[in-house]
């Protein structure tokens, strides 16, 4: 398969995923739902994620049992898209499974934070196992810090995984480690699009890439601001050293009073014309609303074979959230409306 057909591929792969995502009509469906039973047994007669819940017993089901059947979802189709991808565009492949490992190895610490290292074995993806660089059958066996440096020996987490080891008694600072680990993914990533070549495919890759990141750090803002009082020198590590904001910028941000002044300097900043279209309920839910415009846009209209691919994942995950904040929403008996007001499309 030649290069040009393989990004064809990719290109008419990803969108014809996207048009299996979930419509406003599924949408209203599951808003409707009045327990998470109906909401389960609508999800697996009625929609596309119907093959990853076969088996489910709806009368039984419960978020954490959901979610990850909901998750493999994205598995498969990353998967699915890397049959297709040729050279420059593996290693956005990896990338992206990278998150998905990383999702893992916080989801094992936190679990070892709590005491609880055995229940990992129940919400363990199955799928990513088949992909993944790491052994995830390994990390079910993880019952101490030491057990984790074992299971993950070899891989490229270990050195933050060493500098972050807890002391006799002390719990690992769970978001400092995902913060470096992602970082350290991010890094990767940002070297293969400096990489990737000259002329306006980088270019464009650099400028979406660079794009859904400054999104991150100002959600992680915002958020910290409103949920947690963060300081500035709180929020700095936590943020992602990459993206078109300035370092200037950043710091104004992390500065900010409120989680409101926040929203008001990132509409001064080159984000600001995007920002003016957008609609949504919180200002926590700005930066999901604008990487999902973005990537929608990306998605209907990009040549580029993994700017494409990398918007689909996005857009996937995206929705997965939807789901479980319906799911959630309905358990704790919240209206349509009240519901209606957590999505972003």
């Amino acid at each position: 398969m030649s290069s040009t057909m393989a990004s064809n591929a990719i290109l008419a792969k990803a969108r014809a995923m996207y048009g299996k995502s979930l419509s406003e009509t599924d949408y209203k469906q599951l808003i409707d739902c009045r327990n998470v039973p109906e909401v389960a047994a609508y999800l697996k007669t009625r929609t596309c994620y119907s093959s990853v819940l076969t088996g489910l017993n709806e009368s039984e089901v419960h978020r954490g049992q959901l979610e990850p059947m909901l998750r493999q979802d994205i598995y498969f189709d990353v998967f699915a898209l890397s049959r297709y991808a040729k050279d420059k565009s593996l290693v956005f492949i990896d990338f992206i499974i990278s998150e998905m490992e990383i999702e893992q190895i916080i989801r094992c610490i936190t679990l070892l934070n709590i005491g609880r290292p055995d229940e990992y074995v129940y919400s363990m993806p199955v799928s990513l196992g088949k992909y993944a660089k790491i052994s995830l059958d390994k990390l079910t066996a993880v019952r101490s810090y030491d057990d984790l440096f074992s299971a993950l020996s070899g891989s490229k987490y270990i050195p933050l995984l060493k500098k972050y080891k807890p002391k006799e008694n002390e719990k690992v600072n769970i978001a400092l480690l995902e913060a470096e680990l992602n970082n350290l993914n991010y890094g990767i990533v940002m070297a293969a699009v400096e990489a990737y070549g000259k002329g306006r495919d980088r270019d464009e890759l650099k400028e979406v890439i660079s794009a859904m990141l400054d999104f991150r750090n100002i959600s992680r803002i915002i958020r910290l601001k409103r949920y947690f009082r963060y300081t500035a020198e709180m929020i700095n590590p936590l943020l992602i050293p990459y993206g078109k904001l300035s370092q200037k910028t950043v710091d104004a941000l992390c500065s900010a009073e409120s989680a409101k002044e926040v929203f008001e300097l990132a509409r001064s900043t080159y984000l600001g014309r995007l920002m003016a279209k957008l609609q949504y309920n919180d200002t926590t839910q700005m930066a999901n609303v604008m990487l999902s415009e973005y990537c929608k846009h990306h998605l209907r209209l990009s040549p580029n074979p993994t700017i494409v691919m990398i918007s689909y994942v996005y857009l996937k995950e995206i929705e997965i959230s939807n789901i479980i904040n319906i799911i959630e929403s309905t358990r704790y008996g919240l209206s349509a409306d009240e519901k209606e007001k957590m999505l972003v499309r």
